[in-house]
């Protein structure tokens, strides 16, 4: 009866092995495509920061006087 026991365990054992591996391999080229996604969406927000950075120094430097009314045209 003992050995039945290691017998069926070492079979689960490998059962549930063989289906978690196989999930992986299932799984896996979904995990890489959304780790390469989030990469693009860091890349981009970066992007995205630096030229904010730029845009904010460039109308700090390029004030236009409020003073100053327009014609209006006619």
């Amino acid at each position: 009866m003992e050995t039945k026991f290691y017998v069926a365990l070492l079979a689960g054992l490998l059962i549930y092995v063989g289906a978690v591996s196989g999930l992986y391999l299932v799984y896996k080229p979904n995990l890489d495509a959304q780790k390469k996604k989030k990469e693009q969406a860091k890349e981009a927000r970066r992007k995205a920061l630096e030229l904010a950075r730029e845009a904010k120094s460039f109308q700090k430097d390029h004030e236009e006087p409020a003073a100053i009314e327009k014609e209006p045209l006619e």
